[in-house]
């Protein structure tokens, strides 16, 4: 089971792969986010996954705004609530653990707390500040991991396809593919280090079919990331994430940095060995 948090800030309208600030709205956006997810292994190849997340806020704050009575304008919108959850089956085409080599393949499906947007004061609040996308979607993944014991390396990557199916509002979020490389490195006893180099590629979103200009992107980001090993038992892992590469369609506000926390343990449900006495 793993428990997490993080927490993203974005003040950078993009265009293309070049920054702008030709008629921009927002002076900067954020959310703060936590979620669960929980693995069962069923067999020893076997795993069923399911997790969940809770957004406490998703914030937007404008640029200010000179009326012509030299009044200042600005507005802070606000959206929070349950995101979409998932459930994803996992299985081990091609696991040697003598030779610390694995391969896996899973296919799941995510769904919507809620199919119907949210709601402030009788207001709908915009799709950039909603918790959910309010739709069901199917991904399919693969897992490849090689350990290196004499050295004390692991490498391992993860690839992920989420798509989008529309809306009952007649609007289709735009399919993401994911690629993430993994290198890890114990540091000493029960300290590692980690880096990934994560590549994430949006198409377009769809309004009652026709294309959203300003949405889809290709996202190159790096991951220092630091872990640590509480007793052998539980995991707790520190992360920043610093976007090195970006290319948005039309114009968008985009990451500037992101950090995040997790707490992890493995628990062994496994039946014990029954001890025999022996007189």
């Amino acid at each position: 089971m793993v428990g997490y948090y993080r927490y993203n800030y974005s003040d950078t309208y993009f265009k293309g792969s070049d920054k702008t600030n030709e008629n921009t709205a927002l002076k900067y956006a954020a959310y703060n986010f936590s979620g669960i997810a929980f693995g069962y292994g069923i067999t020893k190849r076997l795993t069923l996954e399911a997790d969940f997340g809770y957004f406490f806020n998703k914030t937007q704050q404008s640029k200010d705004i000179r009326l012509s009575d030299s009044t200042l304008l600005n507005y802070k919108i606000k959206g929070y609530g349950l995101s979409n959850g998932g459930i994803t089956v996992k299985y081990g085409i091609f696991v040697k653990p003598a030779k610390q080599v694995e391969i896996t393949l899973g296919a799941g499906f995510r769904y919507p707390f809620s199919t119907n947007p949210q709601m402030v004061d009788g207001v709908e609040l915009n799709r950039d500040v909603q918790p959910s996308t309010n739709a069901f979607a199917a991904s399919g993944m693969l897992f490849f991991n090689k350990g290196f014991p004499s050295i004390t390396l692991r490498l391992f990557s993860i690839n992920r396809f989420d798509y989008n199916f529309e809306g009952k509002d007649g609007y289709k979020y735009g399919n993401i593919l994911l690629n993430s490389v993994f290198v890890s490195k114990k540091i000493v006893k029960y300290f590692f280090g980690i880096l990934q180099i994560r590549n994430e590629w949006k198409t377009n979103d769809l309004d009652n079919r026709n294309k959203v200009v300003n949405s889809g992107f290709v996202l190159l980001t790096l991951s220092p990331t630091l872990s640590y090993s509480i007793a052998g038992k539980w995991n707790l892992t520190a992360l920043c994430d610093i976007p090195v590469y970006k290319y948005y369609n039309g114009k968008q506000m985009t990451p500037k940095y992101s950090v995040a926390l997790s707490l992890s343990r493995d628990i062994d449900l496994g039946r014990k060995p029954k001890t025999v006495l022996i007189p």
